[in-house]
């Protein structure tokens, strides 16, 4: 299938939703320079990445999800968990490995899961995720419950075995699942330039599975 650009229209709410987001997404933001602060302080142990600049994306996904979806995300997953609803407290404290954390303190920066929000987990390996964001939607189809899965990944999963194994059987099985890759140019330390075709857009390997691909400007 075609890879389709988004339009103007598709992408503008009315104002009093585009207020509500932008509260989000700035509460978010806030919430994200003061984990940097903390880091650079020595109080978040461990990695700690951040998805400063990205907070549109996790905020307009999590916006059209109902309470029962599911969402799955990356070790940059802050801001997919507080968006879902998950307590700005207990993340927090989980960044600093308290007792009162979300996970208790043990799952740390690159743990973040909240289930009673719908956000079942952040994920430190590359594109591990996504088989578990298949069987989420899988499990939808099984039982017929019509949750829908929202799976979060960098581009550079794109280039991860996993990921075409995932895209696959969703397309075979027809899964009620949306992939969301968060292209930040960058697979670690490498340009995206250097790591696949220029001329194709990461989500052209999704549209060559035969699912529907969309490309989104995630900061507008």
């Amino acid at each position: 299938m075609p890879v389709t650009q988004a339009t103007a229209s598709e992408r503008r709410p009315d104002i009093s939703a585009q207020t509500a987001l932008y509260e989000q997404m700035l509460f978010i933001r806030r919430f994200l320079e003061k984990v940097d602060v903390l880091y650079r302080q020595g109080h978040v142990h461990g990695p700690a990445h951040l998805g400063l600049g990205q907070e549109a994306i996790a905020v307009g996904a999590a916006t059209v999800l109902r309470p029962e979806d599911y969402s799955i995300g990356t070790y940059r997953g802050h801001a997919h968990a507080l968006a879902r609803g998950a307590p700005a407290g207990a993340v927090l404290a989980e960044l600093l490995g308290r007792e009162g954390g979300i996970c208790a303190g043990k799952g740390g920066s690159m743990h973040i899961t909240s289930v009673e929000h719908g956000y079942y987990g952040s994920y430190a390996i590359v594109g591990a995720h996504l088989p578990i964001a298949v069987g989420l939607a899988w499990a939808s189809r099984i039982k017929k419950t019509e949750q829908v899965t929202v799976c979060f990944f960098g581009d550079g999963a794109v280039n991860i075995g996993a990921f075409h194994e995932a895209v696959n059987l969703a397309a075979l099985w027809a899964l009620p699942i949306v992939f969301v890759c968060e292209n930040n140019q960058y697979m670690e330390y490498s340009p995206i330039s250097s790591m696949i075709p220029v001329d194709r857009p990461a989500a052209s390997r999704a549209s060559a599975y035969g699912l529907e691909a969309l490309v989104v400007d995630g900061n507008d």
